[in-house]
């Protein structure tokens, strides 16, 4: 049974309080008892307790540890962590835009390479693969696209005429595209010629089509001398009287108008019989000229406005085709002279018919 003291601690029953006596008898010492300051001190023997300072127990006789307290609330901790998770995300985001872009800059500079290498050997504005025959019309088709948006730019340095020449006929476009720095100079004609069969010339050849004849270049007078030397090379098989030469000969003979810019009479004077040539007159009908289509003859017919073309101009009648229609050579139009032709339909387009033979030996 126990029973507590006039301090508070609590005795078993039978025991008696050690004196001091007894402790030295023990071989110790007595230690006076220390009475604590500002009130009674109830901890466990042998401690202190510090005067009028805080006290670190929590509870009667135990002392506390020291340690170290998180004073941040649950939520400043999410609040940590989210600013943590946006921190990485932003850089994750910012990875992936500069991996997107460094495999972009490969493919665009890849493609690129890649382009350089295959290219098409004829006209790298054409695809690769493409047939070489068809890259050379297509090349033909842009560089006239080109030169015509030249032309555009510069208009102002042409002739309405010229301007229309190259819209109305685009093989004529590199011609008009030259003409303000070209020389007004004729070229020879260095292509083959056969005896037999006429050549197909354009008055806007370059080789001629710049010299001025009738007051204007050959390119759009021309249709007569070009007619004629067409004749004259399939006739002689000789190659040496181009149209600019024959132009010469119709100016110096006086023998231009403003029609069509050459006049019939030349044909059958004495320039023509000069080129080794004869020339005779017929009226032009569809049986006059179906007859007169014999190997050895051409005829020259000045069309009229508003029949082959729009303009007078001259043509020239090769030969007959099996069919009974006619070949035509027209210097200023490609779409006439691509097609055969009914014989009325041609001799209906003029009045005479100038038919071109080779001139015999006898009579030169």
């Amino acid at each position: 049974m126990s029973y507590s003291d006039q301090d508070g601690r609590r005795q078993r029953r039978g025991t008696r309080p050690h004196s001091s006596a007894d402790a030295r008898a023990r071989g110790g010492s007595a230690r006076p008892r220390v009475s604590p300051q500002g009130g009674s001190y109830h901890g466990p023997r042998g401690t202190r307790s510090r005067a009028n300072g805080p006290r670190r127990s929590s509870g009667p006789g135990y002392p506390l540890r020291a340690r170290s307290i998180n004073f941040q609330s649950g939520r400043a901790r999410r609040a940590s962590a989210n600013r943590r998770l946006l921190i990485l995300g932003a850089l994750a985001l910012v990875l992936v835009v500069l991996l997107v872009v460094l495999i972009s800059s490969c493919v665009r500079g890849c493609s690129a390479d890649q382009q350089t290498a295959e290219t098409n050997p004829v006209d790298a504005r054409v695809a690769v693969g493409v047939d070489e025959d068809l890259t050379r019309e297509f090349s033909s088709e842009l560089n006239r696209g080109e030169k015509l948006a030249q032309i555009a730019a510069n208009a102002n340095q042409y002739d309405t005429a010229l301007l229309e020449l190259a819209l109305n006929q685009p093989d004529a476009i590199d011609f008009v595209a030259g003409y303000p720095e070209a020389e007004k100079v004729a070229q020879p004609y260095d292509d083959e010629v056969t005896q037999g069969s006429a050549p197909t010339l354009w008055c806007w050849d370059t080789r001629w089509g710049y010299v001025d004849y009738a007051g204007s270049p050959l390119a759009l007078t021309g249709s007569g001398p070009t007619a004629l030397s067409m004749a004259y090379m399939g006739l002689t098989g000789k190659g040496d009287r181009t149209p600019a030469d024959l132009a010469q000969l119709a100016t110096d003979a006086g023998m231009t108008d403003a029609d069509s810019h050459l006049v019939g009479e030349f044909l059958t004077g004495s320039s023509v019989t000069d080129l080794g040539l004869t020339c005779s007159t017929y009226a032009s009908n569809a049986d006059n000229l179906s007859q007169l289509l014999t190997d050895g003859t051409y005829l020259m017919i000045e069309a009229s406005a508003g029949t082959l073309t729009d303009e007078t101009h001259w043509v020239l009648v090769t030969g007959a085709e099996a069919d009974g229609s006619v070949r035509v050579l027209d210097p200023t139009s490609p779409e006439v002279s691509d097609r055969s032709w009914d014989p009325a339909t041609i001799a209906s387009s003029g009045t005479t018919l100038y038919a071109l033979r080779l001139a015999d030996a006898d009579s030169e």
